[in-house]
């Protein structure tokens, strides 16, 4: 019994610094920041000329599912009395809401960054400005470097609601949009 007791012993001792030798891989993160360019694709007069940056960074760690933005500032092009978006930061006591989020992954193995984005901006007249980025007709492209997505790029599609004629925009055919980080132009193949 004692020899079958010290074997058990031994075997286990064996078998438990194994155990150890395995390292826990963290999931990678990713912080995205800075400006983004959006270039709306579709619509007619006004609705064809709001485009803007946007100004957000948000915190994701693979697996962690959907993370609201944090946004800084957005700034309208083409602004005016008689565009959808009329003040070009939405200050002056008529702020322009705006709501997004984001889910990505970055492949441990290529840094490659994939997802998801969302976004919805309200002008003080009640049109809304929706943004959608979801594979397959769109999503977030980017590279993780040390945590950081540098040539962030999201394409998809957008709407616009709105109790004024010239700056609804509906989905047929589909309105587009690109966004580039930090740049006027981007990639999103």
């Amino acid at each position: 019994m004692k020899k079958l007791a010290f074997f058990i012993l031994l075997t286990a001792a064996a078998v438990v610094p194994g155990c150890g030798s395995n390292t826990i891989q963290s999931l990678p993160t990713t912080n995205t920041s800075g400006n983004w360019e959006a270039q709306m694709i579709g619509g007619t007069g006004p609705a064809s000329q709001i485009n803007f940056i946007v100004n957000f960074n948000v915190f994701i760690t693979n697996g962690q599912g959907t993370q609201q933005l944090t946004i800084h500032q957005i700034v309208f092009f083409n602004t005016g009395p008689d565009s959808c978006f009329p003040l070009p930061t939405g200050t002056n006591g008529s702020p322009v809401n705006i709501l997004g989020s984001m889910d990505l992954f970055t492949n441990p193995g290529t840094e490659q960054i994939s997802g998801t984005m969302a976004m919805k901006i309200t002008s003080p007249s009640g049109n809304v400005l929706t943004l959608t980025a979801n594979p397959p007709s769109g999503g977030v492209l980017g590279t993780n470097s040390s945590g950081n997505m540098t040539k962030g790029a999201v394409s998809g599609t957008w709407t616009m609601t709105s109790s004024n004629k010239a700056c609804a925009v509906n989905n047929t055919p589909p309105a587009t949009f690109i966004m580039c980080q930090n740049a006027t132009s981007c990639s999103t193949s």
